[in-house]
């Protein structure tokens, strides 16, 4: 166990966001200085050369929420907070992100052109087109999948070390199932809305949770020597609830846009329960409206209308009540979890503090669901 003084006041905590962040972006781009194509020449060079540099670009950007995650799950338990397992999860979802773009045929990626469209505007041969883009971008998704793990395997776990990285790959497996459900989402029915939301939930819990903060806490925890049914208890007990909440967030700031064009949610179609909740609260003939809009794809053209539906039935501010009620159970287990490891309030608040920058709407001043 690493004895450990945490930067509780706001200046030192802001200060380990910062430093732990430059750690990270540097330990990232290192992790792929292997040896780059070689005895390469004309159209071939270029196409290698045009991978490497996409693959670099693919690890810039981002908050690495995913990587301050882990390294203060481990801190507050004990842990050294080392950088091998956080950098190795913010490199499989670029990846990740590489093929939701082919999926969703995204143009843009954090306000840039997506790894797809860069290809396709880079080829070495007009002649090579918008197919072969989207392989290279495929293959591009896989290289970092196969990155991540080869950086996971620098992380120090110890007696936990065959357990995490087992851990690791069925995140991975959890995510690839988690996409399969969203392809799948249209099928959902809209004459049900119970079976709507569970299928949504879903969704978020292995899409999005299952990475962005289950691994995270659960890799943290075995970093610090937890016992491995502990960390995998406590990962998702934490981490469930604060990954759903995380990604109702992300549909509320798809109404404002920013990263992505505002309404992107809307013009895929993309089930969440913005949708869900405006179906339920709509006078029956608006809902079924709302409904025909997204079973027969009009719902380009129409976000700005889409948006004002979601926000005159009351479904905006029932997405934030979701929110505040996930992030009251993610704080309970918190709690829960530390009471029973026996670790000190310091690395809970500590640990904390990071969870709340996920959810805008949190209030880490005080942990405890009845401040909330």
């Amino acid at each position: 166990m690493v004895s450990i003084v945490f930067p509780l006041e706001q200046d030192g905590f802001d200060s380990w966001l910062s430093a732990a962040r430059a750690k990270v972006e540097d330990r990232m781009e290192g992790a792929l200085s292997m040896p780059g194509f070689s005895g390469l020449k004309g159209a071939l060079k270029e196409a290698g050369s045009l991978f490497d540099f996409q693959a670099l670009e693919a690890l810039r950007g981002g908050k690495r929420l995913r990587a301050l995650l882990e390294m203060a799950a481990s801190l507050s338990a004990g842990g050294r907070g080392g950088i091998e397992a956080a950098c190795a999860i913010e490199i499989f979802q670029a990846g990740a992100l590489v093929h939701d773009d082919i999926v969703d045929k995204s143009e843009m990626r954090r306000g840039k052109p997506s790894s797809r469209k860069a290809f396709l505007s880079s080829l070495p041969s007009p002649a090579l087109g918008a197919d072969c883009a989207d392989a290279m971008a495929i293959m591009l998704g896989d290289f970092l999948a196969s990155a991540s793990v080869e950086a996971l395997l620098e992380a120090e776990f110890g007696k936990n070390t065959a357990f995490a990285i087992r851990a690791f790959c069925r995140m991975q497996m959890q995510v690839e199932k988690g996409q399969v459900l969203d392809i799948a989402s249209p099928s959902l029915p809209f004459c049900d809305p119970e079976a709507l939301e569970d299928g949504i939930e879903k969704i978020y819990l292995y899409k999005t949770a299952s990475y962005t903060t289950v691994a995270p806490i659960s890799l943290g925890f075995l970093e610090a020597g937890i016992e491995q049914a502990e960390a995998q208890k406590w990962g998702s007990a934490i981490g469930d609830p604060l990954g759903v909440a995380f990604q109702i967030a992300d549909d509320l700031a798809d109404l404002e846009g920013g990263s992505k064009p505002k309404g992107a949610d809307i013009r895929e179609k993309k089930r969440t329960f913005l949708l869900a909740d405006s179906l339920s609260l709509l006078p029956p003939k608006e809902s079924e409206e709302l409904a025909d809009l997204y079973r027969e794809g009009k719902t380009k053209g129409k976000e700005e209308e889409i948006i004002s539906v979601f926000r005159r039935c009351g479904a905006v501010e029932k997405s934030h009540e979701r929110i505040r009620s996930l992030w009251k159970r993610a704080v309970t287990s918190l709690e829960e979890c530390f009471g029973r490891l026996g670790v000190g309030e310091d690395g809970m608040d500590f640990l904390g503090r990071t969870m709340a920058l996920f959810i805008p709407d949190a209030d880490c001043r005080a942990l405890t669901p009845e401040f909330l």
